[in-house]
């Protein structure tokens, strides 16, 4: 019998998912604001970040699921941490909101 390796412990951190989806309209507005208009067209970049939120929030709603169930099970879910993942949702959630109704009211006309 020899000495076995220990089994490997998965540290994940629970927060950095929806710290990155909470920075990301943040994010999409500092780069509409930082460029110039003649390197980046500020209207498809516009379009084109609320689009990119049509399927991936209903794939991150599902993984806010999975940690909310998981940390109710580990007995490690607190108030604060619901309330972090339920902004992280808003945030990203209203700017699909934004791209939504701009994009119903001014089809065809730009």
């Amino acid at each position: 019998m020899g000495v076995r390796d220990p089994e490997p412990v998965a540290r994940t951190n629970p927060l950095l998912i929806p710290s990155i989806a909470l920075g990301y309209v943040p994010f999409v507005i500092i780069v509409l604001y930082s460029f110039p208009d003649e390197t980046l067209n500020k209207f498809d970049f516009f379009i084109f970040s609320g689009m990119f939120l049509i399927p991936l929030l209903p794939i991150y709603s599902f993984y806010l699921f999975q940690l909310i169930r998981q940390g109710r099970k580990n007995k490690t879910l607190t108030t604060s941490v619901v309330i972090f993942y339920i902004i992280s949702f808003l945030v990203p959630f209203f700017w699909l909101l934004m791209y939504a109704w701009f994009a119903i009211n001014f089809n065809g006309i730009v």
